[in-house]
Parts: structure tokens; C-alpha cells; sequence
């Protein structure tokens, strides 16, 4: 016979997720790049969903003849993502179901190739902070390896208090 294991936790991805701002990152890329004397640019998807600004802009480096110094091109991305995202709306019915999920007893997280700060002020806008576990809160910023390498989602279920295995990621990438 098998053991049904009950699901204790949820782990969410924040872009694309909880949040519609996937456009507003070929956005900042467009407009970034421009700025540097490369107009028309963009990066397939696969480039830039669930990828750090690190990654985003070692790629445009690569890929274009911007010599900025690559952290000081991805704090400009995400600067210009950041202003971008400002009235940032959530996906329909994401701050219903973190409510909903908390409701039934479960911990929740968020892990994202986006930066501490950013998880921070989405969930303010999205009136569900109160739902987040501020220690399972994931940033690009807290860990080594980005996704899809599972790092951070294992450090979410850690700092939730769970085994993985008792943990359901939801994740558009």
C-alpha cells in the first residue's frame, strides 16, 4: 500500500506567478540597451524568465558590443525594471489563493531569481505579506546556484520547517 504524504507547504515563484510583470522585463532590457547604443534588442525568453539581472546582463554582454561592467548593467536593468513595475498587478486570483492557503494551515514561501527586496515590496502590493514567512522569503540574493537548480526552493522548505517532500512549488518557468 502506498503513503499519501500530505502537503504542509507551498513555495511560489514571484514573476509571472503571483505577478504579471514577465513584459515589463523585455522592457527594461529594450530600454537599457538602447541607452548604450544598441536599439531594437531583445533576448528570447528562455534568456530572461526565471534568470537573475546577473545572467541577463552577462548575456547581453555577450551577445552585444555594451562594455559596461556587467553588475553595473544589471543594477541598471533592474533599476529600470524596478520603475517598470511600479503598479505591478497581480496574476488573477494569486492574492486569493495565498489567502485561501494560509487559511487552511499551510506555511508559505516565495523564491525568485528576483532580488529579496523586489519579494518584499510585491507582496506589500499584493496586500499578502501577512502570508509569506519572512524567513522563507528567497531572493536571487540568498543563494548560489539560480534556477532551475532546486537550491532555492530546498532552502525555502528548510526555513518553512518541512521535508521538501511535503511541499508544493508552484512555478511558470
Amino acid at each position: 500500500m502506498t503513503m499519501v504524504r500530505p502537503v504542509r507547504a507551498l513555495l511560489f515563484d514571484l514573476d509571472g506567478t503571483l505577478v504579471d510583470s514577465e513584459t515589463q522585463t523585455d522592457e527594461a532590457i529594450s530600454l537599457v540597451t538602447a541607452r548604450h547604443g544598441v536599439a531594437g534588442f531583445t533576448l528570447p525568453h528562455t534568456e530572461t524568465r526565471g534568470r537573475t539581472w546577473a545572467h541577463v546582463a552577462d548575456t547581453i554582454r555577450n551577445r552585444t558590443s555594451i562594455g559596461v561592467d556587467a553588475r553595473k548593467l544589471a543594477a541598471e536593468l533592474l533599476e529600470c525594471w524596478n520603475e517598470a513595475t511600479a503598479d505591478v498587478k497581480p496574476v488573477p486570483g494569486s492574492p486569493a489563493a495565498l489567502h485561501a492557503a494560509t487559511a487552511c494551515g499551510l506555511k508559505l514561501g516565495v523564491v525568485s531569481s528576483s532580488p529579496r527586496s523586489v519579494i518584499d515590496s510585491f507582496l506589500r502590493k499584493l496586500g499578502v505579506s501577512d502570508c509569506v514567512d519572512p524567513q522563507a522569503r528567497i531572493g536571487a540574493d540568498a543563494i548560489r546556484n539560480g534556477k532551475p537548480d532546486p537550491e532555492g526552493f530546498l532552502l525555502g522548505a528548510r526555513r518553512l520547517g518541512v521535508d521538501p517532500a511535503d511541499t508544493l512549488v508552484f512555478e511558470d518557468s
